[in-house]
């Protein structure tokens, strides 16, 4: 009886280690399926990913439309999206038909967890000031202006007040602003003034401090003895040598919180050492947003800001207009950098309930030179132009014979500079 049943159990036993081996192997091709095509989905979402940034970058140029070859990567683009958006889709099919293996692979990456992410850098260890921050000095800022029938590009570079350049900081700055000119009123008897390059703290005929900007950061200067706070958690410049500050003499930048904290101790530190109390009942005002943000013309009409190059300066390059302009020899005609800043701003602003496209080409057809173009005009004049269209985008094509003044809610680059080539205006709607 015995024997008879291990004579069974031998004669099954090699089926049932088949049936098993098979088994595994089909599990185990499973998920090597669902790793390789998982892998597939994340290289196909970077691709996405990586689209969708050109594509932002593309459209900052002068919220330029797309021109005829634009449209052609468009359209690439597209189908390169579908096919990804195709591949994506792949992993989950492959997961069905596994019979829902992927449930437990998503089960054991749960159970191991997501990655650690890098740790913050300690905020104790500050950085040193670099010679960016003690910049005083603005960079040159390259501007155009026509003279005549030629259109050049020339140098400008601004002296602009403490105020100026409060108006002009970001948010942050202001924040700080706020923040540090608070604690310094909040202690009796101190007074602010503000003057061209900076807004001067005194106690009677005691100078206590001074805050400036200096490039983009807002800096502090404090009736304190550098050599004291050298090599402490305090990083500090000494400014003794210099005759402005020679009653301020430690500098001190505000960067982030932590530096406004310093800043708060080495201002009590200043009171202390000139008797000063605090006062009981001072309220906090919101001093930086009476500096609401302004364009530099503005400034320069209050006088807040000095030019220091006249206006027919001779620098940069020149161009003179041309009777006729292909969309093809553009680039090769006239700078991105100088195309963007010929256009001009108008005080109308876009409604963007239905957008619509025209190109040059059909401009030129329908428009006389010296006319000024709009998307009225447009709707008259262009057979089969769509009346419902709120919002249009002039966009590059064929060639331009005449001086036209487009205004638009876009432009693609090389619309823009064919409008300016020809000695026309593009102007841009906010």
């Amino acid at each position: 009886m015995v024997r008879n049943v291990l004579s069974a159990v031998m004669e099954i036993s090699p089926t049932v280690i088949g049936i098993i081996a098979a088994a595994a192997a089909v599990l185990i091709g499973a998920l090597l399926a669902v790793f390789f095509l998982t892998r597939k989905k994340k290289r196909a979402d970077k691709h996405l990913e990586n689209f969708a940034k050109d594509a932002a970058e593309e459209l900052t140029v002068a919220d330029c439309a797309e021109t005829p070859e634009e449209q052609t990567e468009t359209e690439k683009t597209e189908e390169a999206v579908e096919a990804a958006e195709e591949v994506s889709e792949e992993p989950e099919e492959a997961v069905e038909a596994a019979g829902g293996i992927s449930e437990k692979v998503e089960e054991a990456i749960e159970e191991k967890g997501e990655p650690e992410s890098a740790e913050e850098p300690d905020d104790e260890k500050d950085e040193p000031d670099g010679k960016d921050d003690d910049e005083e000095d603005e960079a040159p800022i390259r501007t155009v202006a026509r003279a005549g029938e030629h259109i050049r590009y020339i140098i400008i570079k601004y002296n602009k007040s403490f105020t100026a350049k409060l108006i002009q900081s970001a948010d942050g700055v202001k924040d700080y602003y706020t923040e540090i000119k608070n604690e310094i009123l909040s202690y009796k008897g101190v007074k602010a003034r503000v003057s061209w390059k900076y807004e001067a703290f005194n106690a009677g005929r005691a100078m206590l401090a001074k805050i400036a900007v200096r490039g983009k950061n807002l800096s502090l200067f404090l009736a304190l003895d550098p050599k004291a706070y050298a090599d402490t958690k305090y990083i500090i410049d000494d400014m003794s040598e210099v005759a402005a500050y020679e009653k301020t003499p430690l500098l001190y930048r505000i960067k982030n919180d932590r530096r406004l904290n310093y800043c708060k101790e080495l201002i009590a530190t200043v009171m202390q050492a000139n008797g000063l109390e605090k006062l009981e009942n001072y309220e906090n005002r919101q001093w930086g947003k009476e500096y609401p943000y302004e364009k530099i013309e503005p400034l320069i009409e209050r006088k807040l800001v000095k030019v220091l190059t006249e206006e027919d300066a001779k620098s940069g390059d020149v161009f003179k207009p041309r009777s006729q302009v292909a969309a093809s020899e553009v680039n090769e005609l006239l700078q991105d950098e100088i195309a963007v800043a010929l256009i001009e701003e108008a005080d109308e602003i876009s409604d963007k309930t239905k957008s619509g496209i025209i190109n040059i080409d059909t401009l030129s057809r329908y428009f006389d030179n010296g006319e000024t173009v709009t998307l009225e005009e447009i709707k008259k004049r262009v057979p089969d132009f769509p009346k419902k269209t709120t919002f249009i985008k002039v966009l590059a094509r064929g060639t331009l014979d005449k001086k036209l003044k487009v205004i638009a809610d876009g432009f693609s680059i090389e619309a823009a500079k064919m409008i300016l080539l020809t000695g026309g205006n593009a102007v841009k709607k906010k």
